[in-house]
C-alpha cells in the first residue's frame, strides 16, 4: 500500500522508533556485561549468578502479568499506553544504575549480602523494564489501522533497537576501560543517554484505541490462555531466542576463547550489527513468501549457521566474524518479526473473546524476550560452573582451563543449533494464523454480527 495512506508521519515514527533506541542501550548494557560485573567485580560464583536469573524469571511469571493487567485496567486522561511510558523513561534508567552501584563496597561486603543486593536490583530493575516495555509495543498497535503501515512500523521498531543494542556494545565496553573499572559511571552516562532517546515517545499518538469496559480479571486470563497461537508462538521463539547464549558469553569469548578482551565490542557488534539489515528485508519477505516462511527460514539459518560456526572452530579469530556477521542477518529476522505475529494475535484475540488486550498480550513478548536471555544465560553459566569455570573478584583477569574455553563454544553454538532447530519444529507444527486466515475470521464475526 502507499505511504500516502499511512496515518503516521515520518516524524512521528521516528520518535516512536528512538524510544526503543534509548530502551535497548540499557537493555543491552544489561544483558551484556551483568556477568561479567557479578563475577568479575562482585565475586560472585557462576553458578549463584545463573540461579539469580532463574529466580528473576521466576518471579517474572507472576509479576508480568500483574503489571500488565494493571495496565489494561488503567484509564489515564493522556491516554492507555503513554502515561506508563512517559513515567518509566526515568525510572528504568536509575534501576540499572543501581544494578552498577556500589561494587568497590560491596566487594569487600559478606557474600550474603552481595548475592541480595545483586537479587532485589536486579529483580527490581526487571519488573520496571516490563512497564517500559508492553505498553510501547502495544503503542504501535493503535498508532495506525493500516496492516502495511504496521508491518513496517513494527519492523523498523526493532531497528532503532538494533541501533540502541550497537551503541551499548561499542560504547559500554570502552567506557569501562577508559573509566578504570568505574562502572557506576559508565552505567551513569549510558544511562542519561537512553533516557534523553526515550523521552521521544512523547511525540507519538495513540489513534485507534478501541472503546470497551475495563475487562475483569477472569476475562483478561481467559483471552490470553485462550489464544492458542498466541502461546505456541512464544514457546517457539523461547526455544529459538534462548539459545543464543551470545549477549552472555561474547565478553568471556573475547577475554578467554580468543585471549584479548578487547575483542568484545567488535565480536558483539559483529552479532548484532549486521542484524539491522533486516528492518529492510522483513517487509520484503513479507510480501514475497508470508509471515510464515519468512520467520522459519530465518530459523533454520540460525540453526545451519551455529553447526558450520561450531564444526570450524576457534583458530581462525576472521572466519568466525565473518560467520557470526552473516548469522547475525538471520538473528535480527527473529528478533523483529515476534511484534508483527504478536500484533495478529491480538487481532485473532479480539475476534475470538471481544476483548482487545494490547499491554496484556504484549507482556507476553516481554516475558519471552527477558526469558530468553536470562534462561540462556542461566543455562549458559550453569554449564560453565559445571565444567570447571573460575571467577574473580575485583576485575582480576583468571586463566580458564581448556575445558570452560571448549564450554563455552560449546554453548555459544550447538547450543543455539539445538533450541532453534527444537523452536522451529514448534513455530511450524502449531502456528497457522496467516492473513487469509484473519480476514476469513473477521468476515465470519462481521457476518455473525448482521
Amino acid at each position: 500500500m502507499s505511504k500516502t495512506n499511512y496515518e503516521t508521519r515520518r516524524l512521528e515514527r521516528l520518535s516512536y522508533y528512538t524510544f526503543f533506541t534509548g530502551q535497548n542501550i540499557i537493555f543491552m548494557f544489561v544483558t551484556i556485561f551483568i556477568s561479567v560485573y557479578y563475577t568479575s567485580v562482585l565475586g560472585l560464583s557462576a553458578g549463584t549468578v545463573g540461579i539469580i536469573f532463574l529466580l528473576a524469571r521466576v518471579w517474572d511469571a507472576v509479576n508480568d502479568p500483574i503489571l500488565s493487567i494493571l495496565v489494561e485496567r488503567s484509564r489515564f486522561s493522556g491516554g492507555k499506553f503513554k502515561p506508563w511510558v512517559n513515567a518509566i523513561a526515568w525510572a528504568v534508567p536509575l534501576a540499572t544504575v543501581l544494578i552498577f552501584a556500589f561494587g568497590d563496597y560491596l566487594a569487600e561486603q559478606p557474600m550474603w549480602l552481595r548475592v541480595t543486593y545483586a537479587f532485589v536490583t536486579y529483580v527490581g530493575w526487571g519488573m520496571l523494564y516490563t512497564v517500559s516495555d508492553a505498553p510501547a509495543y502495544a503503542i504501535g498497535s493503535v498508532m495506525t489501522q493500516n496492516k502495511d503501515e504496521r508491518n513496517v512500523i513494527y519492523s523498523f521498531v526493532r531497528f532503532g533497537g538494533f541501533v540502541g543494542m550497537v551503541i551499548a556494545m561499542i560504547s559500554a565496553p570502552w567506557l569501562v576501560e577508559k573509566l578504570g573499572g568505574k562502572w557506576t559511571l559508565a552505567a551513569v552516562i549510558m544511562c542519561i543517554t537512553a533516557m534523553l532517546l526515550m523521552l521521544t515517545i512523547r511525540r507519538v499518538k495513540e489513534r485507534h484505541v478501541v472503546a470497551q469496559e475495563i475487562p475483569t480479571l477472569k476475562q483478561i486470563v481467559g483471552t490470553v490462555t485462550g489464544n492458542q497461537y498466541l502461546l505456541m508462538f512464544i514457546l517457539a521463539f523461547v526455544f529459538i531466542g534462548g539459545s543464543n547464549v551470545a549477549f552472555t558469553l561474547m565478553p568471556y569469548i573475547a577475554r578467554d576463547v580468543f585471549d584479548d578482551p578487547s575483542l568484545s565490542g567488535l565480536l558483539l557488534f559483529a552479532m548484532i550489527g549486521p542484524a539491522m539489515l533486516a528492518s529492510p528485508l522483513v517487509p520484503i519477505g513479507i510480501r514475497k513468501v508470508g509471515k510464515i516462511a519468512t520467520f522459519a527460514l530465518a530459523s533454520a539459518a540460525l540453526a545451519v549457521l551455529s553447526i558450520i560456526i561450531w564444526l570450524m572452530g576457534y583458530e581462525y579469530l576472521e572466519v568466525f566474524i565473518a560467520f557470526t556477521m552473516l548469522k547475525a542477518i538471520a538473528l535480527g529476522v527473529t528478533l523483529i518479526m515476534p511484534s508483527i505475529f504478536i500484533a495478529d494475535c491480538i487481532e485473532y484475540g479480539y475476534i475470538r473473546s471481544g476483548q482487545r488486550l494490547e499491554a496484556v498480550t504484549f507482556a507476553t513478548q516481554t516475558f519471552a524476550n527477558k526469558a530468553t536471555t536470562a534462561v540462556g544465560g542461566a543455562i549458559a553459566m550453569g554449564y560453565l560452573a559445571m565444567v570447571g569455570f573460575i571467577e574473580s573478584t575485583g576485575g582480576t583477569v583468571v586463566q580458564q582451563p581448556q575445558q570452560v574455553i571448549q564450554g563455552m563454544w560449546d554453548a555459544l553454538n550447538l547450543g543455539n543449533a539445538i533450541g532453534a532447530t527444537i523452536g522451529l519444529a514448534i513455530f511450524l507444527y502449531s502456528y497457522k494464523l496467516t492473513d487469509k486466515v484473519l480476514e476469513d475470521m473477521k468476515t465470519i464475526a462481521s457476518k455473525q454480527a448482521t
